[in-house]
């Protein structure tokens, strides 16, 4: 579902320190389904669904970049949503660094990483609150854009994102932002049935590649309160992912892992 700014789940746009406000116009696509776009409860919680609540004041979210470069990375939290604890704003995340995150109940909203500062970059999008029963929920979404690849684990299984560096698959992306393999918006953001664009087609499923791209959905697999994403290429990959290891070895890249810049 395409959300404008005046939206109850929109996400206030990452902003560098120093630099402009996006313009207020931009629309963001959403996972529909994913961490930000849960049903509304309509009734009384499921016994068996509240049973499964956590019962802790704070989700971790632990990210690590393995892509081989420093990217930038920004936080948001929904309107109405409480802030990451500490309140963390936009800055560089290191190479073969790791950030902990902690997620107040209530928060809801989503983690941006990418070559610059742009909003439409992949992202992380989580949520903690009522809406989802407090049961953690995780996607990773490429509806807006793709700009590196990202996937999440929980309890050591991977549940959603892609690690396929989709600017080396050979397709050819239809808008293609400032720079060289910088960042492709996604023409099917509003497109909620899908499929995904050629582009982003070997992601398709495993992490949001339109709306309605719900086999990316991590909710209910992350029950134990811990997430841990990982950025770039050598990251884990989720069940539901095209193969990655035969497109690295296509690639000849093998065993190799760090990824040349730009290749991501």
């Amino acid at each position: 579902m395409a959300l404008t700014l005046t939206s109850a789940l929109a996400i206030r746009p990452p902003v560098r320190r120093g630099s402009p406000l996006p313009s207020p116009s931009y629309t963001y696509g959403t996972a529909i389904g994913g961490a930000l776009d849960l049903p509304e409860p309509t009734g009384p919680p499921d016994p068996a669904q509240r049973a499964k609540a956590l019962d802790v004041d704070q989700l971790t979210v632990r990210i690590t970049n393995s892509f081989g470069f420093d990217l930038p990375i920004s936080y948001n939290s929904n309107q109405g949503s409480p802030t990451i604890i500490g309140n963390p704003g936009a800055g560089i995340f290191r190479r073969a660094q790791s950030t902990n995150l902690a997620l107040p109940r209530n928060f809801a909203g989503a983690v941006f990483i990418g070559k610059t500062y742009d909003p439409a970059n992949s992202k992380i999008e989580v949520s903690f609150d009522p809406v989802s029963g407090y049961r953690p929920a995780v996607d990773v979404s490429y509806v807006d854009g793709y700009g590196i690849p990202i996937t999440c684990s929980c309890s050591g299984v991977t549940v959603t994102g892609c690690n396929i560096p989709l600017f080396r698959t050979g397709r050819t992306c239809k808008n293609q932002g400032p720079g060289d393999r910088v960042i492709c918006y996604n023409p099917k953001k509003t497109v909620n049935d899908g499929p995904a664009d050629d582009f982003f087609q070997p992601c398709q499923g495993a992490a949001y590649t339109y709306p309605n791209d719900h086999t990316a959905n991590g909710f209910g697999k992350c029950d134990a309160g811990n997430i841990q994403c990982c950025v770039g290429v050598p990251c884990p990959s989720p069940r539901q992912q095209h193969g990655k290891r035969d497109l690295l070895d296509l690639l000849g890249y093998g065993n190799e892992t760090e990824i040349p810049d730009g290749l991501c």
